[in-house]
């Protein structure tokens, strides 16, 4: 019997330990501020997304008129090169509008 009521308390306090400190304090009504890119830094930041978007573009075009495997492989190695420096400054960006 005892056993019945120590293993839910123990679910919940397991489940309690998981949950990360911001959570308890979170209210829905008043949501966090906002970061704002100053229009000095956004300038910088498109044209680099920009040039990123285009030779991304061009990276996929080149994929879709290679035939040999091995060089679309390294094509794609180089298109998730960019994607990688590309998604952080569209979500950057995009936080910032």
């Amino acid at each position: 019997m005892r056993t019945a009521f120590v293993f839910p308390l123990l679910a919940a306090l397991g489940g309690c330990a998981v949950v990360p400190p911001s959570a308890w304090t979170f209210d829905p009504a008043q949501p966090p501020a906002a970061v704002a890119v100053a229009p000095e830094q956004a300038a910088p930041l498109t044209q680099r997304l920009a040039q990123l978007q285009i030779e991304r573009n061009a990276i996929r075009s080149r994929i879709a008129a290679e035939g040999d495997v091995r060089q679309r492989l390294a094509l794609y190695e180089q298109l998730h090169r960019v994607g990688r420096a590309l998604s952080p400054l569209e979500r950057q960006l995009a936080a910032a509008r």
